[in-house]
């Protein structure tokens, strides 16, 4: 039987693991409604998305010859965040230290890629943005995992559920 952390845990990367792959459902199923006349839907999608990501065509994965809802970079994102919520990694969370050193571990590429192409000394090809997207979400994930995790364990609704059936056994006694 697992214990009580355990259970939370698998919770956690089952929530986390439907949320995002809803997400990258959505950025795949933009092109896809628009292929098929479905010019609202896909238009809905499309606006959603657009609050977090640029969506400049040229710099999106085409599918059905029309671009994703979101960049190569904001995809990989997605779908590392999917993956991770499926890896299960104690080894990131052994200290504070080795929690940040996976952190710039994860940054580093990406926001190197980023400067680099804002000087103008890189133009990163979409599969450079899209792993160095997936490897964040990848290493970002396992942190999202232990939080989710930590908030269904500790969760206010619990401790005030908990408050309320102590202070029953205690009148009752």
């Amino acid at each position: 039987m697992q214990t009580s952390a355990g259970l939370h845990s698998v919770t956690a990367r089952i929530i986390l693991a439907v949320v995002w792959g809803a997400i990258c459902a959505l950025t795949i199923a933009a092109p896809i409604l628009l292929s098929k006349s479905y010019d609202t839907a896909a238009a809905f999608l499309y606006l959603f998305f657009s609050r977090i990501c640029h969506q400049i065509p040229e710099r999106s994965f085409q599918l059905f010859g029309h671009p994703l809802a979101v960049c190569h970079r904001c995809f990989g994102i997605y779908i590392g965040f999917f993956l991770g919520s499926l890896i299960k990694n104690r080894y990131f969370h052994r200290s504070p230290q080795t929690r940040r050193r996976w952190m710039m571990i994860a940054v580093a590429p990406m926001a190197l890629d980023i400067c680099l192409s804002f000087t103008g000394l890189w133009t990163g090809a979409g599969i450079v943005r899209f792993i160095t997207g997936l490897a964040f979400g990848i290493l970002i994930s396992s942190l999202l995992v232990r939080s989710v995790t930590e908030l269904l364990r500790d969760a206010p609704w619990r401790l005030q559920a908990d408050s309320i059936h102590s202070s029953r056994e205690a009148f009752n006694e």
